[in-house]
């Protein structure tokens, strides 16, 4: 059962007036998540990226924050942090949906999903997926999983006029209870920890350092051309090697 990294996302206020700095970054067009108020723009490495997001429809994410199915969604994360900018999830891609479902409930976790989704693009064409979310009572912020239903070849196919030459080696993580987060990481997902990092086969290191909060703390990326080495935009920082 694959279980890859997929995505960071990043909330930004007034995303259609945004540039990322120096043009580190390019953002490709996204589209509308029609059901939960969102729209977003995409970075994209290979298949993993970081989806830029904002809101159009502040009513329908409150709605979602409240809503059995969406209650854990990234719209509903928006309103649980007070629309703070800044890094607010990491998504996990999986080519079994379904298994990963029965292995978080073999776990002992109680888990929403899978929930089908789509976002139309600005051409019209929809894109659909399905997430799974693992629901521990807390407010911390949990990875959450996704299936795409197209398969990874034809994404790829797809996809590769808008991937960069640009790769992810790091995403900082912190944690209240480092400890906890760490075996949640091994007994949930699969992870390795050699003292410094969680890693997953194909996917960057997961650094984690005790903290007063949970969340993200930057991302890494490896750019040859890159001659700035720190980027603090919309909250988010980002580190160019």
């Amino acid at each position: 059962m694959l279980l890859k990294w997929d995505h960071i996302i990043h909330y930004i206020k007034n995303l259609e007036d945004f540039e990322f700095p120096d043009e580190l970054l390019l953002l490709q067009p996204g589209g509308r998540h029609e059901a939960l108020g969102t729209y977003n723009q995409l970075s994209y490495f290979d298949l993993s990226y970081v989806e830029f997001i904002d809101v159009f429809d502040e009513s329908l994410v409150k709605q979602a924050a409240v809503d059995s199915k969406e209650r854990l969604s990234f719209a509903a994360t928006l309103e649980r942090t007070h629309y703070k900018e800044g890094f607010k999830r990491l998504c996990f891609r999986t080519d079994d949906i379904n298994a990963l479902k029965d292995h978080f409930v073999s776990c002992g976790r109680e888990v929403i999903g899978p929930n089908k989704m789509t976002r139309t693009k600005p051409d019209g064409q929809v894109i659909s997926w399905q997430l799974l979310y693992i629901d521990d009572n807390s407010v911390r912020e949990l990875p959450f999983f996704i299936q795409w239903d197209e398969s990874d070849e034809d994404r790829e196919q797809a996809l590769i006029s808008l991937f960069q030459p640009l790769t992810v080696k790091e995403i900082a993580l912190v944690s209240k209870d480092k400890e906890r987060t760490i075996t949640e990481w091994q007994d949930l997902f699969g992870a390795t920890y050699d003292g410094h990092a969680l890693t997953l086969p194909g996917s960057p290191a997961f650094t984690i350092t005790a903290g007063d909060f949970d969340g993200i703390r930057s991302i890494t990326i490896a750019s040859a051309d890159a001659d700035v080495n720190e980027v603090t935009v919309h909250g988010a920082t980002y580190l160019f090697t």
